[in-house]
């Protein structure tokens, strides 16, 4: 028995147990006493909002789209800023974060997913961090391995998460007049609110939500999870669709990663966004809403021809879409007259598909209580 407890004491990592329990455990007693005692500046608490959303975004728009998923390209002063501000998120290395997440999409809910949800929440949530061998000591990923950006964040990490993550933080707030402030607020209690809205992808995400897009796996859309961790909360949809650089996919998603990306795409600062088809979309939403159907007694039959009539019509208008694009660019009479004939068409098309989804919609909302957006 003794033997036992010994080889579990062995396995935890000290140093990020140590970490992640008394970094909290300071701000816990640390914040209200200064608060107290002290006022708190306009200026920093400016700083340390804004810090802390370049924080969430460098995890998200970062290590998660950019270096993760390989969701866009960026340019390497972008790049750089992603790599510098991330390591001062505390969360390990972009090597080390990508590996460990890669593993997660290609073994989840599996025992070899580092971060099961089958294993506990809590142990999704953060506690898989105190466990040393429950990631590859050493991570592997090749393309990411050619970049010299990332390998020299990777093996410099802990100086560069301690310089950007407290010692700036700490002059800047020497600069405002309240060091103690920097490196309190901007340092430790951003570190600490940052690493758990990331920590909460993997438990809550994976515990309550939607699953709209697959039922193959535990992971959930959830608005709420999505208001905190800048858009991650569509995990359902991610799960699903890991290349694209969008998590809502929807105008009225919040999801300010995927705007940020936009706004560097605008600038010339990204390039080569990568999106999956409004097609394969409806496809995949098709196809769970039909299984669902399926189960509440209704025959294959009926559902096949209004499933199909609706991929048609949608496959039919999206052809169209594309020999309207490609001769927009010709200004011959030949042309213009085909042009005019395909908008016509398109526009019986779009009637048509959005007919069969109206149909569909309602036939699923009679029979699940449920309505497809």
């Amino acid at each position: 028995m003794q033997d036992q407890n010994k080889i579990q004491w062995q396995r935890i990592d000290w140093t990020t147990t140590l970490f992640l329990t008394i970094t909290p455990l300071v701000c816990f007693v640390l914040v209200p006493i200064y608060l107290w005692y002290w006022d708190l500046q306009w200026s920093m608490i400016v700083f340390t909002v804004v810090f802390a959303g370049l924080t969430n975004l460098s995890i998200t728009a970062g290590y998660h789209r950019l270096f993760s998923h390989r969701t866009y390209e960026a340019h390497p002063w972008v790049r750089a800023f992603w790599l510098l501000v991330g390591a001062s998120a505390f969360q390990g290395s972009a090597l080390k974060w990508s590996a460990d997440h890669r593993k997660h999409h290609n073994k989840v809910d599996s025992e070899d997913d580092p971060y099961s949800i089958n294993k506990g929440f809590w142990y999704a949530h953060m506690g898989w961090l105190f466990i040393k061998d429950s990631t590859d000591p050493n991570p592997k990923a090749a393309d990411l391995e050619k970049d010299w950006m990332v390998v020299l964040q990777h093996r410099y990490y802990v100086a560069f998460a301690i310089l950007t993550g407290f010692a700036v933080p700490t002059l800047i707030g020497w600069a405002l007049g309240a060091p103690v402030a920097g490196f309190l607020f901007a340092g430790a209690l951003r570190i600490v609110l940052t690493q758990q809205s990331t920590f909460c992808v993997n438990s809550l995400t994976h515990t309550f939500g939607k699953r709209p897009y697959s039922e193959d796996v535990s992971a959930r859309d959830s608005f709420w999870v999505a208001v905190i961790t800048h858009g991650e909360g569509y995990h359902n949809y991610h799960h699903r669709f890991q290349t694209d650089y969008r998590n809502g996919i929807r105008w009225y998603h919040w999801d300010p990663t995927k705007w940020t990306i936009q706004l560097l795409a605008l600038f010339g600062l990204a390039q080569r966004l990568r999106t999956i088809s409004k097609h394969e979309i409806l496809k995949a939403r098709l196809q769970i809403e039909e299984r669902r159907l399926l189960l509440k007694g209704l025959s294959k039959e009926k559902l096949a021809p209004m499933k199909e009539r609706i991929l048609a019509a949608g496959e039919s208008l999206r052809q169209l879409r594309r020999d309207y694009e490609s001769l927009k660019v010709s200004v011959n009479e030949t042309s213009q007259a085909r042009i005019e004939q395909i908008k016509l068409q398109m526009a019986e098309k779009k009637l048509d598909f959005e007919f069969a989804v109206k149909q569909w919609r309602i036939y699923l909302r009679a029979k699940t209580g449920t309505f497809s957006s």
